[in-house]
């Protein structure tokens, strides 16, 4: 009489499980080992991740972006800055389509330089340092799309653990764009 193919597979699944169990549990430990981070002198294990400081606007529209020239404009703090461009955007080996008058404080994200221009957009606005005080400003030609101000709260963070460096401080908001 010949075995079930149920007797057959489980008596298989019997013998692999006794063969590769024993495997696994002696590869256990190095799974537990530590990754390839940095330990300090007292056995603290840290990672590796970075951050970046500052205020991130996360720019949420709900339409798709328009070509036409845009004008953004900042008042950090009281501080002006205006940055410029238009869409669709140049090639993505052109460069950047924005221009600030201030250099190094505010960086818009561009989206979609690679795509037809019907999906070039503008997708977040990082600034340095800790505003207190941002408003924010955006025209599409002479169409205002935005106007608004905002009081950021800064957090203290650790992305690598408690007492690893880098110590990061930043604040997170959303703009909604029709």
């Amino acid at each position: 009489m010949q075995p079930s193919v149920h007797a057959t597979l489980g008596a298989m699944s019997c013998r692999l499980a006794r063969l590769v169990l024993p495997a696994l549990l002696a590869a256990l430990p190095a799974c537990a080992a530590k990754s390839p981070a940095a330990t300090d002198p007292g056995g603290k294990v840290c990672t590796q991740m970075g951050c970046i400081n500052g205020l991130h606007l996360n720019l949420a529209k709900v339409t798709p972006w328009t070509a036409g020239a845009y004008t953004f404009v900042l008042e950090l703090d009281g501080a002006a800055v205006t940055c410029t461009g238009a869409l669709p955007l140049p090639a993505c080996d052109q460069g950047s389509a924005l221009r600030c008058d201030v250099e190094g404080k505010v960086q818009i994200g561009e989206s979609g330089c690679a795509l037809p221009p019907e999906q070039h957009g503008f997708s977040d606005i990082q600034i340095s340092g800790e505003p207190t005080t941002v408003k924010l400003t955006i025209k599409r030609e002479d169409q205002q799309l935005h106007s608004g101000e905002l009081t950021p709260t800064y957090v203290t963070s650790r992305p690598n653990g408690p007492g690893c460096e880098p110590e990061c401080r930043g604040a997170h908001a959303e703009v909604a764009l029709p």
